[in-house]
């Protein structure tokens, strides 16, 4: 599991260097304090190889384009003549740079080794490219765009590097049917009990849930099963997190902004159930709010129970946009609480 992370020049962090996670990670703080873009740094240390990801999580906010000057958003204060620069530390230790290319003349190797094979950039061309080392060994990725048309992508992985670490991000505009797979296999290996443990937190009388033509019904006690979109997005949103916490076995789950989509009085049983999944499956959990309910619910559901493997951080931004990681215990956490520290 994860225990450290140092990012340099990534979106409005310029730095930020945070240790002592644990198995259970909750970040909260102010509206615009870097929660989301740390969440979306440990995303990008999680796959490496993928240059696709920085679109992926643009895109999780909402924004799709892809041309040069969309590309920049992502480094500190529009300036990309410096890389991003992410290092996390688990069993291995990873190490990235996102640099932004641009060519407008051929550029060719005289060198036949794969490396330099991506170094090679076309003209009218520009793009993503990852360096990045494992424990040491360097690899390179790239994504590469056309700038007459930016809406087609060539992506460039190594072929000496898979990835293995699962790690799913889910923003507060999840996709359910992302999480129709998932499920299924959650039915066939015969571990749907703690869905329907979580799907009680929303409807007492849930008994059990099965699947017809590729729609998840839910049997509540009626003369039928309905289908589990007709029970609100509190109650999706439970199953999407449970099965991203089953599909990242031995993995990361980072889930931005939990509250969202839930009542208050749910949200101690919610930890309670997210908590116990993440120690059945082995998924470390990063997770951010700016609500007060959901520090409380961590700390009700945690305390004198999961103490050893929860850790809570608040998160402020200094006036030079360094991001600074305040590490709260769950006792101390009624003082940050009691003491209003405003966190909406």
């Amino acid at each position: 599991m994860f225990t450290k992370i140092e990012i340099e020049r990534f979106r409005g962090i310029r730095h930020a260097s945070i240790e002592g996670f644990k198995q259970i990670n909750l970040f909260f703080g102010k509206n615009n304090c870097g929660k989301s873009s740390l969440l979306e740094s440990l995303f990008l240390a999680s796959g490496l190889s993928n240059p696709l990801l920085p679109i992926s999580v643009n895109i999780m906010r909402g924004y799709s384009k892809a041309h040069l000057n969309d590309l920049k958003l992502d480094f500190y204060n529009l300036d990309s003549s410096q890389p991003i620069h992410i290092r996390m530390e688990n069993e291995e230790k990873r190490d990235l740079n996102i640099s932004l290319f641009e060519q407008n003349q051929n550029n060719v190797s005289i060198n036949a080794d794969d490396k330099n094979i991506l170094s090679n950039v076309q003209e009218g061309k520009y793009g993503l490219r990852f360096d990045f080392k494992i424990n040491g060994k360097h690899f390179e990725s790239q994504i590469r765009f056309d700038s007459a048309n930016s809406a087609e992508a060539t992506s460039i992985v190594p072929k000496q590097y898979v990835e293995s670490f699962k790690c799913t991000y889910l923003n507060p505009k999840f996709d359910f049917n992302a999480s129709i797979q998932g499920l299924k296999n959650i039915l066939q290996n015969k571990d749907e009990h703690f869905i329907v443990e979580g799907l009680k937190i929303i409807e007492p009388r849930v008994k059990d849930f099965i699947f017809a033509d590729n729609e998840m019904l839910v049997d509540i006690g009626l003369a039928k099963r309905i289908p589990v979109n007709m029970m609100g997005d509190g109650a999706r949103k439970i199953v999407s997190l449970l099965t991203a916490v089953y599909v990242c076995k031995d993995g990361a789950l980072l889930v931005d902004e939990i509250s969202n989509g839930f009542h208050y009085s749910v949200m101690c049983s919610l930890w309670k159930v997210l908590i116990n999944a993440a120690v059945r499956n082995n998924t470390q959990l990063f997770v951010t709010t700016h609500d007060n309910d959901s520090i409380k619910g961590l700390r009700n559901a945690a305390l004198n129970e999961f103490d050893d493997i929860v850790a809570a951080f608040k998160l402020l931004k200094t006036s030079d946009d360094e991001l600074k990681a305040y590490h709260y215990s769950l006792e101390s956490l009624d003082y940050s609480i009691n003491q209003e520290i405003e966190v909406r």
